[in-house]
């Protein structure tokens, strides 16, 4: 279903940036534009696959089983993770399904952005800590351990290095982790000392490696390695304090505004949901339950990091739910393996149903476009495919009167080209124009784009005729002046409150 929903601005984004890569083989990070490059480097191959080449011939699809490729592998390591924590594979069972089914978790799981690659390697991550400390004596002899320490360790490593090769805020991922792994730590007596440095500096090693490779473009862009270490932690702390500057204005939000969409609509729901899951871990297996501490501190904690930073947008909240999930499956496997069996399949039911309906209004997703999704935010209206069709059609009727007015042309002049060739001329504000480009990545090649409406002013003054005209609804009255061939207009609806027309001539 998901599948069919119309593209966000920011995955049309991310689709060109792969459309690039797929056409120069290179990729260059700046922090001020695009986020790492792990998404990119992951898609591209996919495209390949299945015979796409270029940006045109890009497929919407193709692209978003990258992230759904990355859901599967969250959910697979989950399930190890969590079975081999606590050796209940009733458990594990439990915390993979309702990842799984978790509707924040299925939105995101067919979006292509970086957030479910980061909600995967943070996943690659627990599974490495959860093999590293059941690999050390005594929960594990050298005769029965199948990976050494250092293997866990080094996996460990790698999967930070790819996190945070995905997107800058793995950092507050990594600081609520390290929090709630100090909390949740193993008494001194099982943790021998003597290898702890060892595995610290293989998977510092690992980290290091795999970060300085992705973000240099494997050795072709040393710039990158500068920019993710040093340039962007400076950029990423004005976004996150709402500096203007590029438009992080536009998502800044109260403290409380995280905790309005995910509870406050459904705080019977959620208190019937949280109660156990923060009553149970923490007061009656505080020493017993490690992993169920720790997931519940790590969410919470990253949650109040999300909610201090005013930067908010919504698809930060997956990085909170994925543990919060994993910590409530191992709670009620817990729960389920202590009850009989009757029991355990009436509680089965009633939970399943509660835990999908806690996270989002599921009945509403009839209509993946629909804005009652509260991850649909900033969302594109589908109005953009038709105005990419009206475009399109008007393009083609362009193209064919010139070849119909160049067959009636005189031998002489008949091969000489049109004054002015068939093409779009788009004036829209940088944060307006998204999507339009990836619907209309066909006509790539007849598309100009500007961002000032003074910008057409000079196309008409150098007596250039575009076939079709796009231009903020506000100022459409000053296109018609401007280009009396455009005879013919209509409106559309790019997102919310952010109305345009298209402009284009008929006989």
């Amino acid at each position: 279903m998901f599948f069919n929903r119309t593209f966000h601005p920011d995955e049309a984004n991310q689709a060109f940036t792969t459309g690039k890569l797929l056409e120069t083989g290179h990729y260059a990070y700046k922090p001020t534009d695009h986020h790492g490059p792990t998404l990119y480097y992951a898609a591209a191959p996919l495209q390949k696959a299945f015979g796409h080449g270029d940006t045109a011939s890009l497929d919407g699809n193709v692209l978003r089983c990258t992230p759904l490729v990355f859901a599967v592998l969250a959910v697979v390591l989950a399930f190890l993770a969590v079975r081999k924590a606590t050796k209940s594979v009733l458990s594990a069972m439990f915390a993979a399904v309702l990842l799984a089914v978790a509707p924040i978790f299925m939105f995101y799981a067919t979006d292509f952005i970086q957030e479910m690659l980061l909600a995967s390697f943070s996943v690659a991550m627990l599974w490495s800590a959860v093999g590293y400390f059941h690999s050390l004596p005594p929960q594990s002899s050298p005769g029965n351990r199948r990976l050494k320490p250092g293997t866990w360790a080094l996996f460990f490593g790698i999967s930070a290095g790819l996190a945070f090769a995905t997107k800058e805020t793995s950092v507050l991922t990594f600081a609520a982790a390290a929090l709630a792994g100090w909390c949740a730590r193993p008494p001194a007596r099982n943790r021998p000392e003597s290898a702890a440095l060892q595995a610290a500096l293989l998977a510092a090693f690992a980290f290091i490696l795999t970060a300085v490779l992705l973000f240099s473009a494997f050795c072709e862009d040393w710039g990158g390695v500068y920019n993710a270490f040093i340039a962007a932690p400076l950029s990423y702390f004005h976004r996150a304090a709402g500096d203007a500057a590029g438009g992080a204005n536009w998502h800044v939000h109260p403290w409380w505004w995280y905790a309005k969409i995910l509870f406050f609509p459904k705080c019977i729901i959620y208190s019937l949901v949280f109660i156990p899951l923060v009553v149970y871990p923490l007061l009656f297996r505080f020493r017993q339950s490690r992993l169920l501490l720790f997931l519940a501190l790590h969410s919470l904690v990253l949650f109040a990091l999300y909610s201090i930073i005013p930067y908010k947008t919504p698809w930060c909240m997956l990085q909170v739910a994925v543990p919060l999930i994993l910590a409530y499956g191992t709670l009620l496997g817990e729960i389920a393996s202590k009850l009989r069996h009757g029991i355990t399949i009436a509680a089965t039911a009633f939970t399943m149903p509660l835990v999908i309906f806690a996270f989002t209004d599921a009945y509403t997703w009839c209509d993946p476009d629909s804005r009652e999704i509260p991850y649909n935010y900033a969302h594109a209206s589908p109005q953009v495919k038709d105005l990419a069709a009206c475009v399109a059609s008007a393009i083609n009727r362009g193209y064919s009167s010139a070849q119909n007015t160049s067959k009636n042309q005189k031998p002489e002049t008949r091969n000489q080209k049109p004054e002015t060739p068939a093409f779009v001329a788009v004036a829209l504000p940088a944060c307006d124009t998204w999507p339009f480009p990836w619907y209309n990545r066909a006509l790539e090649y007849a598309t100009g784009y500007w961002t000032e409406f003074s910008s057409l002013e000079t196309l008409a003054k150098n007596g250039i005729k575009p076939t079709v005209v796009v231009c903020p609804a506000e100022d459409g009255h000053k296109v018609m002046p401007l280009f009396p061939h455009l005879n013919r207009t209509r409106r559309f609806e790019m997102r919310p409150r952010v109305r345009i027309r298209a402009f284009w001539s008929e006989p």
